[in-house]
Protein backbone atom coordinates (compact mmCIF):
# COMPACT_ATOMS: atom_id res chain seq x y z
CA UNK A 1 0.00 0.00 0.00
CA UNK A 2 3.18 2.48 0.34
CA UNK A 3 2.53 2.59 -3.86
CA UNK A 4 -1.21 2.32 -4.11
CA UNK A 5 -4.19 1.32 -2.10
CA UNK A 6 -6.74 -0.80 -3.94
CA UNK A 7 -7.14 -3.43 -6.75
CA UNK A 8 -3.74 -3.82 -7.82
CA UNK A 9 -4.81 -3.99 -11.14
CA UNK A 10 -6.42 -1.23 -11.84
CA UNK A 11 -4.18 1.67 -10.21
CA UNK A 12 -5.78 4.88 -10.19
CA UNK A 13 -9.00 3.88 -11.56
CA UNK A 14 -12.36 2.10 -10.29
CA UNK A 15 -12.47 -1.57 -10.80
CA UNK A 16 -15.87 -2.04 -11.71
CA UNK A 17 -17.29 -5.23 -13.37
CA UNK A 18 -17.88 -3.30 -16.48
CA UNK A 19 -14.18 -2.38 -16.86
CA UNK A 20 -12.95 -4.39 -19.87
CA UNK A 21 -9.72 -6.74 -19.34
CA UNK A 22 -7.67 -4.39 -21.84
CA UNK A 23 -8.16 -1.67 -19.34
CA UNK A 24 -6.35 -3.49 -16.84
CA UNK A 25 -3.09 -5.43 -15.66
CA UNK A 26 -3.53 -8.47 -15.18
CA UNK A 27 -2.27 -10.15 -11.91
CA UNK A 28 1.02 -12.27 -12.85
CA UNK A 29 2.14 -8.74 -14.09
CA UNK A 30 1.07 -6.76 -11.44
CA UNK A 31 4.57 -5.06 -9.65
CA UNK A 32 1.69 -4.76 -6.67
CA UNK A 33 1.05 -8.58 -6.51
CA UNK A 34 3.47 -10.24 -3.84
CA UNK A 35 6.37 -12.49 -5.43
CA UNK A 36 7.69 -14.66 -2.05
CA UNK A 37 5.07 -17.13 -0.92
CA UNK A 38 4.03 -16.48 3.27
CA UNK A 39 1.89 -18.02 4.80
CA UNK A 40 0.86 -17.46 8.92
CA UNK A 41 1.95 -20.15 11.07
CA UNK A 42 1.00 -21.08 14.65
CA UNK A 43 3.40 -21.18 17.50
CA UNK A 44 3.20 -24.83 17.89
CA UNK A 45 3.80 -25.45 14.01
CA UNK A 46 6.95 -22.80 14.34
CA UNK A 47 8.67 -24.40 17.23
CA UNK A 48 10.02 -27.62 15.66
CA UNK A 49 11.50 -24.72 12.68
CA UNK A 50 13.09 -22.31 15.42
CA UNK A 51 14.26 -25.18 17.48
CA UNK A 52 16.62 -26.74 14.63
CA UNK A 53 17.78 -23.33 13.41
CA UNK A 54 21.29 -22.74 13.43
CA UNK A 55 23.53 -19.81 12.80
CA UNK A 56 24.19 -16.85 14.67
CA UNK A 57 21.98 -16.28 18.02
CA UNK A 58 18.81 -14.01 16.70
CA UNK A 59 19.27 -10.14 18.76
CA UNK A 60 17.75 -10.33 21.83
CA UNK A 61 14.37 -8.01 20.41
CA UNK A 62 13.75 -10.88 18.37
CA UNK A 63 14.06 -13.75 20.73
CA UNK A 64 10.19 -15.04 21.62
CA UNK A 65 8.61 -16.89 24.74
CA UNK A 66 9.80 -20.69 23.67
CA UNK A 67 11.72 -22.18 25.78
CA UNK A 68 15.42 -22.39 23.71
CA UNK A 69 17.59 -19.48 22.32
CA UNK A 70 16.60 -18.47 18.43
CA UNK A 71 19.12 -18.46 15.93
CA UNK A 72 19.11 -17.00 12.46
CA UNK A 73 20.15 -19.65 10.25
CA UNK A 74 20.66 -20.94 7.61
CA UNK A 75 19.68 -24.61 8.15
CA UNK A 76 20.24 -27.27 8.81
CA UNK A 77 16.30 -27.79 9.26
CA UNK A 78 14.56 -27.48 5.66
CA UNK A 79 11.10 -27.26 5.66
CA UNK A 80 8.76 -27.79 2.30
CA UNK A 81 5.87 -25.36 2.31
CA UNK A 82 2.68 -25.86 -0.08
CA UNK A 83 0.69 -22.79 -0.94
CA UNK A 84 -2.29 -22.81 -2.88
CA UNK A 85 -3.57 -18.99 -3.61
CA UNK A 86 -6.71 -18.18 -5.22
CA UNK A 87 -6.36 -15.29 -7.63
CA UNK A 88 -10.03 -15.10 -9.17
CA UNK A 89 -11.65 -11.78 -9.19
CA UNK A 90 -14.69 -11.63 -7.45
CA UNK A 91 -17.28 -8.70 -6.31
CA UNK A 92 -17.15 -6.73 -2.90
CA UNK A 93 -19.87 -4.43 -1.84
CA UNK A 94 -20.23 -0.99 -0.43
CA UNK A 95 -23.20 -0.21 0.91
CA UNK A 96 -23.86 3.51 0.57
CA UNK A 97 -26.61 5.71 2.52
CA UNK A 98 -27.40 9.31 1.73
CA UNK A 99 -29.11 12.27 3.22
CA UNK A 100 -30.21 14.63 0.13
CA UNK A 101 -29.21 18.60 1.58
CA UNK A 102 -31.51 21.25 1.23
CA UNK A 103 -28.64 24.28 0.31
CA UNK A 104 -26.20 22.57 -0.94
CA UNK A 105 -26.85 18.87 -2.48
CA UNK A 106 -23.60 18.74 -3.91
CA UNK A 107 -21.53 18.85 -1.03
CA UNK A 108 -21.16 15.90 0.61
CA UNK A 109 -20.24 15.15 3.88
CA UNK A 110 -18.94 11.41 4.08
CA UNK A 111 -18.51 9.08 6.76
CA UNK A 112 -17.23 5.70 6.83
CA UNK A 113 -16.46 2.20 8.02
CA UNK A 114 -15.41 -0.86 7.01
CA UNK A 115 -17.03 -4.00 7.69
CA UNK A 116 -15.10 -6.90 6.48
CA UNK A 117 -13.02 -8.71 9.10
CA UNK A 118 -9.97 -11.70 9.61
CA UNK A 119 -11.98 -13.32 11.05
CA UNK A 120 -15.02 -12.42 13.34
CA UNK A 121 -13.88 -8.72 14.25
CA UNK A 122 -15.76 -7.78 17.19
CA UNK A 123 -12.96 -4.75 17.43
CA UNK A 124 -11.87 -4.54 14.16
CA UNK A 125 -14.33 -3.10 12.64
CA UNK A 126 -17.10 -4.40 14.12
CA UNK A 127 -16.78 -1.94 17.32
CA UNK A 128 -17.09 0.99 14.39
CA UNK A 129 -19.92 -0.88 12.06
CA UNK A 130 -21.83 -0.55 15.46
CA UNK A 131 -20.47 3.00 16.41
CA UNK A 132 -21.69 4.41 12.68
CA UNK A 133 -25.14 2.26 13.27
CA UNK A 134 -26.07 3.94 16.18
CA UNK A 135 -25.08 7.46 14.36
CA UNK A 136 -27.16 6.34 11.38
CA UNK A 137 -30.06 5.53 13.76
CA UNK A 138 -30.16 8.88 15.58
CA UNK A 139 -30.06 11.08 12.49
CA UNK A 140 -32.58 8.80 11.39
CA UNK A 141 -34.37 9.93 14.10
CA UNK A 142 -33.89 13.96 13.52
CA UNK A 143 -35.03 13.40 9.72
CA UNK A 144 -38.13 12.11 11.50
CA UNK A 145 -38.78 15.16 13.58
CA UNK A 146 -38.38 17.11 10.42
CA UNK A 147 -34.74 18.07 10.58
CA UNK A 148 -32.81 18.14 7.28
CA UNK A 149 -28.83 18.50 6.56
CA UNK A 150 -28.14 21.69 4.41
CA UNK A 151 -25.26 19.61 2.61
CA UNK A 152 -25.68 15.83 1.80
CA UNK A 153 -24.79 13.32 4.64
CA UNK A 154 -23.41 9.74 2.85
CA UNK A 155 -22.90 7.13 5.05
CA UNK A 156 -20.59 4.27 3.74
CA UNK A 157 -19.94 0.33 4.54
CA UNK A 158 -16.59 -0.48 2.98
CA UNK A 159 -16.55 -3.98 1.58
CA UNK A 160 -12.46 -5.02 1.44
CA UNK A 161 -10.51 -3.15 4.09
CA UNK A 162 -8.31 -5.50 5.10
CA UNK A 163 -7.28 -6.73 1.92
CA UNK A 164 -5.68 -3.39 0.79
CA UNK A 165 -8.65 -0.47 1.33
CA UNK A 166 -10.18 -1.82 -1.93
CA UNK A 167 -13.73 -0.86 -1.17
CA UNK A 168 -12.97 2.72 -0.32
CA UNK A 169 -10.42 3.34 -2.82
CA UNK A 170 -12.27 2.03 -5.87
CA UNK A 171 -15.62 3.94 -4.64
CA UNK A 172 -13.70 7.00 -4.32
CA UNK A 173 -11.63 6.23 -7.82
CA UNK A 174 -15.03 6.23 -9.23
CA UNK A 175 -16.74 8.95 -7.91
CA UNK A 176 -13.57 11.52 -8.43
CA UNK A 177 -15.55 14.06 -9.97
CA UNK A 178 -18.33 14.16 -7.50
CA UNK A 179 -15.83 14.26 -4.16
CA UNK A 180 -14.25 17.33 -5.89
CA UNK A 181 -17.10 19.27 -4.19
CA UNK A 182 -16.44 16.98 -0.74
CA UNK A 183 -16.62 18.42 2.46
CA UNK A 184 -15.12 16.15 4.85
CA UNK A 185 -14.46 12.60 5.21
CA UNK A 186 -14.86 10.92 8.38
CA UNK A 187 -13.80 7.31 9.86
CA UNK A 188 -13.49 5.04 12.04
CA UNK A 189 -12.23 1.83 12.44
CA UNK A 190 -10.88 -0.22 15.84
CA UNK A 191 -13.56 2.24 17.84
CA UNK A 192 -13.59 0.65 20.71
CA UNK A 193 -11.27 -1.98 22.36
CA UNK A 194 -10.46 -0.86 25.43
CA UNK A 195 -11.52 2.93 27.54
CA UNK A 196 -9.23 5.17 25.99
CA UNK A 197 -9.80 7.75 23.34
CA UNK A 198 -8.04 8.64 20.23
CA UNK A 199 -8.15 10.68 16.71
CA UNK A 200 -6.09 11.47 13.92
CA UNK A 201 -6.81 14.69 11.93
CA UNK A 202 -5.31 16.83 9.10
CA UNK A 203 -4.07 20.06 11.17
CA UNK A 204 -7.36 22.29 9.79
CA UNK A 205 -10.02 20.03 12.05
CA UNK A 206 -7.93 19.26 15.22
CA UNK A 207 -9.71 22.12 16.59
CA UNK A 208 -13.13 20.99 15.33
CA UNK A 209 -12.49 17.27 16.80
CA UNK A 210 -11.08 18.96 20.10
CA UNK A 211 -14.23 20.59 19.70
CA UNK A 212 -16.94 18.14 19.36
CA UNK A 213 -15.43 15.70 22.50
CA UNK A 214 -15.85 18.83 24.56
CA UNK A 215 -20.06 18.33 23.90
CA UNK A 216 -20.21 14.63 24.25
CA UNK A 217 -20.26 12.92 27.92
CA UNK A 218 -17.95 10.55 29.14
CA UNK A 219 -18.66 6.98 30.21
CA UNK A 220 -16.72 7.72 33.72
CA UNK A 221 -18.30 11.36 33.77
CA UNK A 222 -17.16 14.68 32.80
CA UNK A 223 -17.09 14.98 28.93
CA UNK A 224 -14.60 12.97 26.42
CA UNK A 225 -12.46 15.95 26.12
CA UNK A 226 -11.69 15.68 30.00
CA UNK A 227 -10.87 12.39 29.97
CA UNK A 228 -8.74 12.32 26.83
CA UNK A 229 -6.85 15.25 28.47
CA UNK A 230 -6.46 13.26 31.93
CA UNK A 231 -4.96 10.49 29.54
CA UNK A 232 -1.37 12.63 30.03
CA UNK A 233 0.51 14.76 27.27
CA UNK A 234 2.43 13.10 24.40
CA UNK A 235 5.79 11.28 25.63
CA UNK A 236 7.55 14.14 25.14
CA UNK A 237 5.61 17.45 26.48
CA UNK A 238 9.09 19.52 26.70
CA UNK A 239 9.62 18.93 22.73
CA UNK A 240 5.86 19.28 22.25
CA UNK A 241 6.04 15.47 19.75
CA UNK A 242 3.12 14.47 18.20
CA UNK A 243 3.94 10.84 17.70
CA UNK A 244 1.78 8.78 14.91
CA UNK A 245 -0.78 6.37 16.99
CA UNK A 246 1.15 3.15 15.02
CA UNK A 247 4.58 2.46 16.19
CA UNK A 248 7.57 3.53 13.80
CA UNK A 249 6.26 6.97 12.74
CA UNK A 250 9.49 8.18 10.73
CA UNK A 251 9.24 11.82 11.55
CA UNK A 252 6.44 12.83 14.35
CA UNK A 253 4.85 16.33 14.00
CA UNK A 254 5.42 18.77 16.39
CA UNK A 255 2.53 20.37 17.96
CA UNK A 256 2.02 24.31 17.51
CA UNK A 257 0.94 24.07 20.80
CA UNK A 258 -0.36 21.70 23.62
CA UNK A 259 -3.44 20.12 24.04
CA UNK A 260 -4.66 16.91 23.60
CA UNK A 261 -2.66 14.77 21.05
CA UNK A 262 -4.29 14.70 17.49
CA UNK A 263 -2.29 12.86 15.67
CA UNK A 264 -1.62 12.80 11.74
CA UNK A 265 -2.84 10.32 8.62
CA UNK A 266 -0.79 8.14 7.69
CA UNK A 267 -2.58 5.21 6.09
CA UNK A 268 -4.12 1.58 7.35
CA UNK A 269 -7.80 2.16 7.12
CA UNK A 270 -10.45 3.97 4.81
CA UNK A 271 -9.48 8.01 4.81
CA UNK A 272 -6.17 6.72 2.49
CA UNK A 273 -7.68 7.54 -0.66
CA UNK A 274 -10.08 10.46 0.69
CA UNK A 275 -7.37 12.71 1.88
CA UNK A 276 -3.62 12.05 0.28
CA UNK A 277 -5.56 10.99 -3.30
CA UNK A 278 -8.33 13.40 -3.55
CA UNK A 279 -7.20 16.05 -0.88
CA UNK A 280 -10.37 15.42 1.08
CA UNK A 281 -10.21 16.82 5.06
CA UNK A 282 -10.18 13.88 6.89
CA UNK A 283 -10.67 12.48 10.20
CA UNK A 284 -10.16 9.33 11.66
CA UNK A 285 -11.06 8.57 15.74
CA UNK A 286 -10.85 5.41 17.65
CA UNK A 287 -8.88 3.59 20.35
CA UNK A 288 -5.77 4.04 20.88
CA UNK A 289 -5.11 0.72 23.24
CA UNK A 290 -3.10 -2.07 21.65
CA UNK A 291 -5.16 -5.36 22.24
CA UNK A 292 -3.88 -8.71 22.31
CA UNK A 293 -6.31 -10.25 19.98
CA UNK A 294 -5.97 -8.17 17.02
CA UNK A 295 -6.44 -9.53 13.58
CA UNK A 296 -6.71 -13.46 15.45
CA UNK A 297 -9.97 -15.44 15.60
CA UNK A 298 -10.21 -14.19 19.12
CA UNK A 299 -11.55 -10.67 18.13
CA UNK A 300 -14.83 -12.61 19.29
CA UNK A 301 -18.27 -10.68 20.98
CA UNK A 302 -17.08 -12.63 23.99
CA UNK A 303 -13.67 -11.19 24.06
CA UNK A 304 -15.13 -7.51 23.84
CA UNK A 305 -17.75 -8.04 26.25
CA UNK A 306 -15.30 -9.12 28.56
CA UNK A 307 -12.16 -7.04 27.97
CA UNK A 308 -13.22 -4.27 25.69
CA UNK A 309 -16.58 -2.73 26.74
CA UNK A 310 -18.68 -4.80 28.84
CA UNK A 311 -21.73 -2.43 29.53
CA UNK A 312 -21.25 -0.60 25.81
CA UNK A 313 -20.79 2.64 27.70
CA UNK A 314 -17.65 3.58 25.37
CA UNK A 315 -19.57 2.50 22.19
CA UNK A 316 -22.43 4.83 22.88
CA UNK A 317 -19.66 7.64 23.46
CA UNK A 318 -17.87 7.26 19.90
CA UNK A 319 -21.65 6.59 18.06
CA UNK A 320 -22.41 10.42 20.04
CA UNK A 321 -18.68 11.52 18.86
CA UNK A 322 -19.27 10.44 15.14
CA UNK A 323 -22.94 11.47 14.51
CA UNK A 324 -22.09 14.72 15.96
CA UNK A 325 -18.96 15.38 13.54
CA UNK A 326 -21.52 14.55 10.78
CA UNK A 327 -24.49 16.89 11.81
CA UNK A 328 -22.05 19.93 12.64
CA UNK A 329 -20.26 19.65 9.19
CA UNK A 330 -22.69 19.41 7.04
CA UNK A 331 -25.20 22.21 8.89
CA UNK A 332 -22.38 24.36 8.99
CA UNK A 333 -22.70 28.18 8.25
CA UNK A 334 -19.05 28.22 7.90
CA UNK A 335 -17.07 25.31 7.59
CA UNK A 336 -14.73 25.53 10.97
CA UNK A 337 -11.77 24.59 9.25
CA UNK A 338 -8.66 26.03 11.10
CA UNK A 339 -5.64 26.96 8.33
CA UNK A 340 -3.68 28.86 10.69
CA UNK A 341 -3.09 26.08 12.76
CA UNK A 342 -2.18 24.23 9.49
CA UNK A 343 -0.01 26.48 9.02
CA UNK A 344 1.97 26.28 11.77
CA UNK A 345 2.17 22.82 12.04
CA UNK A 346 3.97 22.41 8.22
CA UNK A 347 6.19 25.58 10.00
CA UNK A 348 7.22 23.03 12.46
CA UNK A 349 7.64 20.18 9.86
CA UNK A 350 9.76 22.28 7.76
CA UNK A 351 11.72 23.24 10.64
CA UNK A 352 12.70 19.41 11.39
CA UNK A 353 13.59 18.61 7.76
CA UNK A 354 15.89 21.64 7.62
CA UNK A 355 17.83 19.99 10.62
CA UNK A 356 18.28 16.70 9.20
CA UNK A 357 18.67 18.13 5.98
CA UNK A 358 21.79 20.04 7.87
CA UNK A 359 22.82 16.53 9.11
CA UNK A 360 22.59 14.61 6.43
CA UNK A 361 24.25 16.67 3.41
CA UNK A 362 26.54 19.16 5.87
CA UNK A 363 27.52 21.98 3.89
CA UNK A 364 25.92 21.22 0.59
CA UNK A 365 22.47 21.74 2.64
CA UNK A 366 19.88 22.76 0.21
CA UNK A 367 18.24 26.17 1.04
CA UNK A 368 15.13 25.80 3.05
CA UNK A 369 13.88 29.56 3.29
CA UNK A 370 11.85 29.71 0.24
CA UNK A 371 9.62 27.02 1.71
CA UNK A 372 9.93 28.65 5.02
CA UNK A 373 8.43 31.27 3.59
CA UNK A 374 5.98 29.96 1.90
CA UNK A 375 4.76 28.04 4.88
CA UNK A 376 4.68 31.29 6.99
CA UNK A 377 2.27 33.24 4.25
CA UNK A 378 -0.19 30.10 4.38
CA UNK A 379 -0.17 30.50 8.06
CA UNK A 380 -1.45 34.28 7.73
CA UNK A 381 -3.57 33.16 5.17
CA UNK A 382 -4.93 30.87 7.29
CA UNK A 383 -5.08 33.73 10.15
CA UNK A 384 -6.82 36.19 8.15
CA UNK A 385 -9.33 33.92 6.57
CA UNK A 386 -9.92 32.28 10.68
CA UNK A 387 -10.84 35.71 11.32
CA UNK A 388 -13.52 35.97 8.70
CA UNK A 389 -14.92 32.97 9.71
CA UNK A 390 -15.45 34.52 13.06
CA UNK A 391 -17.70 37.36 11.61
CA UNK A 392 -18.81 35.77 8.26
CA UNK A 393 -20.30 37.63 5.83
CA UNK A 394 -24.25 37.35 4.84
CA UNK A 395 -23.38 35.37 2.26
CA UNK A 396 -20.30 32.70 3.28
CA UNK A 397 -20.40 31.01 0.04
CA UNK A 398 -17.11 32.36 -1.42
CA UNK A 399 -15.92 32.13 2.12
CA UNK A 400 -16.51 28.59 2.46
CA UNK A 401 -15.62 27.95 -1.07
CA UNK A 402 -12.01 29.05 -0.29
CA UNK A 403 -12.17 26.85 3.01
CA UNK A 404 -12.98 23.58 1.66
CA UNK A 405 -11.02 24.07 -1.34
CA UNK A 406 -7.01 24.76 0.15
CA UNK A 407 -6.83 21.05 0.80
CA UNK A 408 -7.07 20.00 -2.48
CA UNK A 409 -4.90 22.64 -3.09
CA UNK A 410 -1.87 20.68 -1.27
CA UNK A 411 -1.65 18.31 -4.00
CA UNK A 412 0.83 17.53 -6.10
CA UNK A 413 -0.69 17.06 -9.63
CA UNK A 414 2.10 14.73 -10.36
CA UNK A 415 1.99 12.76 -7.61
CA UNK A 416 5.33 12.19 -5.24
CA UNK A 417 8.46 10.47 -6.35
CA UNK A 418 8.16 6.67 -6.82
CA UNK A 419 4.24 6.69 -6.40
CA UNK A 420 2.49 9.20 -8.33
CA UNK A 421 -1.07 7.74 -6.93
CA UNK A 422 -0.07 9.61 -3.86
CA UNK A 423 -0.68 13.12 -4.37
CA UNK A 424 -0.60 15.19 -1.09
CA UNK A 425 2.22 17.53 -0.11
CA UNK A 426 2.21 16.75 3.80
CA UNK A 427 1.08 13.81 4.33
CA UNK A 428 1.42 10.22 3.39
CA UNK A 429 2.36 6.60 4.35
CA UNK A 430 5.81 6.42 4.83
CA UNK A 431 7.89 4.06 1.75
CA UNK A 432 9.12 1.95 4.60
CA UNK A 433 7.04 2.85 7.91
CA UNK A 434 4.24 0.74 7.06
CA UNK A 435 0.75 2.75 8.07
CA UNK A 436 2.62 5.06 9.98
CA UNK A 437 2.42 8.87 8.77
CA UNK A 438 5.69 10.79 6.97
CA UNK A 439 5.16 14.79 7.08
CA UNK A 440 6.19 16.48 3.86
CA UNK A 441 7.14 13.13 2.75
CA UNK A 442 8.61 14.40 -0.65
CA UNK A 443 11.10 16.26 1.42
CA UNK A 444 12.05 14.17 3.81
CA UNK A 445 12.20 10.74 2.09
CA UNK A 446 14.37 12.56 -0.32
CA UNK A 447 16.61 12.99 2.75
CA UNK A 448 15.91 9.47 3.85
CA UNK A 449 17.45 8.24 0.24
CA UNK A 450 20.42 11.05 0.54
CA UNK A 451 19.60 12.27 -2.78
CA UNK A 452 20.51 16.19 -2.72
CA UNK A 453 19.01 17.13 -6.41
CA UNK A 454 15.63 15.28 -5.37
CA UNK A 455 15.48 17.03 -1.74
CA UNK A 456 15.93 20.43 -3.43
CA UNK A 457 13.51 19.47 -6.44
CA UNK A 458 10.89 18.23 -3.48
CA UNK A 459 11.28 21.61 -1.54
CA UNK A 460 10.36 23.78 -4.72
CA UNK A 461 7.13 21.04 -5.06
CA UNK A 462 6.48 21.60 -1.63
CA UNK A 463 7.06 25.66 -1.75
CA UNK A 464 4.64 25.78 -5.35
CA UNK A 465 2.23 23.66 -3.02
CA UNK A 466 1.57 25.86 -0.48
CA UNK A 467 1.70 28.95 -2.30
CA UNK A 468 -1.23 27.81 -4.35
CA UNK A 469 -3.33 26.95 -0.97
CA UNK A 470 -2.28 30.07 0.79
CA UNK A 471 -4.11 31.74 -2.67
CA UNK A 472 -7.17 29.66 -2.20
CA UNK A 473 -7.26 30.76 1.17
CA UNK A 474 -6.62 34.52 -0.04
CA UNK A 475 -9.47 34.35 -2.89
CA UNK A 476 -12.43 34.42 -0.39
CA UNK A 477 -13.68 37.59 -0.67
Amino acid sequence: MFEFPGDPTTPGIASLPSLPDSQRISPDQSAQMPRIPSTPLSYVDAWPILEHLGGPDSPRSWQGSLPFTYHVGPGPVRVHMRLRQDYQFRTIWDVIGQVRGTDSPDEWVIAGNHRDAWVYGAVDPGSGTAAMLESVHGIGELLKSGWKPKRTIIFASWDAEEEGLIGSTEWAEQHDPELASAIAYFNTDVAVSGPKFGASAVPSLKPFLRDITKAVPAAGGGTVYDAWRRAGPPESETEQEVHDPVPGAAHPAPLASWDVMVGDLGSGSDYTPFLQHLGVPSTDIGSPDSYGVYHSVFDDFAWFKKFADPDFLYEQQMARVFGLETIRMADADVLPFDYEEYGKEIEAYIDRAKKRADIEFGARAPSFVEAAQAARRFEEAGAKILSREQRPPNDPGKLNRALREAERALLIPEGLPHRSWYRHAIYAPGENTGYAAVVIPGVNEAIDGHDLGRTEQQLATLMAALERAARVLGNDH
